[in-house]
């Protein structure tokens, strides 16, 4: 299994080139302090996106060792932990049909959560050779998953990841199988 040391990470998506990026506001207070990851929860987890560049250092990541394999991957910037949102997947890989609503079921977002709430931000990360992982929720099974378009031209091109900079960046969601190798992530050492 692999094994990241400490150290700051960018997690890229090997078919759009995005890094794994979090938006939102640097926690505040104790882990857990937020109450949760939902609107209803009293505050909403910032949501989690495909960037094409580390703009102010919100694409660096580390992994922090739980045991039995298992990591919190937590945003050096905000120190919000990767979160996955939704139902555990259901049947074989493949199933839902896709990602999108269009495919008859949308699969649910990624956020940056201030705390492991229901197990939700515990991740593995499973070896596909090449250098590419699949990065896998414990508690829902589902993959880390790129959506949107590959990045153009130079990093940094799309001036931002927010949709007041000309362009929004897509999301990162959990999906139930690597539909168009979109659930293939490099983990780069910084």
């Amino acid at each position: 299994m692999a094994s990241f040391g400490d150290g700051k990470y960018f997690i890229e998506n090997v078919e759009t080139k995005r890094y794994l990026f979090q938006d939102g506001e640097k926690l505040k207070g104790e882990r857990g302090s937020e109450g949760g990851w939902l609107a209803s929860s009293g505050f909403e987890s910032p949501k989690c996106v495909g960037a094409d560049a580390n703009y102010y250092n919100r694409a660096y990541w580390k992994f922090v060792p739980q045991g039995e394999d298992k990591y919190f991957i937590e945003n050096v910037e905000t120190e919000r932990y990767l979160f996955q949102d939704g139902p555990k997947i259901e049947g074989d890989r493949g199933s839902e049909g896709g990602w999108l609503a269009s495919s008859g079921f949308e699969s649910p977002k990624c956020v940056g959560a201030d705390a492991n709430y229901y197990n939700r931000a515990y991740w593995k990360l499973e070896p596909q050779g090449d250098g590419k992982y699949f990065i896998v929720n414990v508690e829902t099974q589902r993959y880390l998953f790129q959506d949107g378009p590959e990045i153009k031209g130079e990093r940094g091109s799309e001036g931002g990841w927010l949709a007041n900079s000309g362009f929004e960046s897509p999301k990162c969601v959990g999906a139930d199988a690597n539909y168009y190798n979109r659930a293939y992530w490099k983990i780069i050492s910084q």
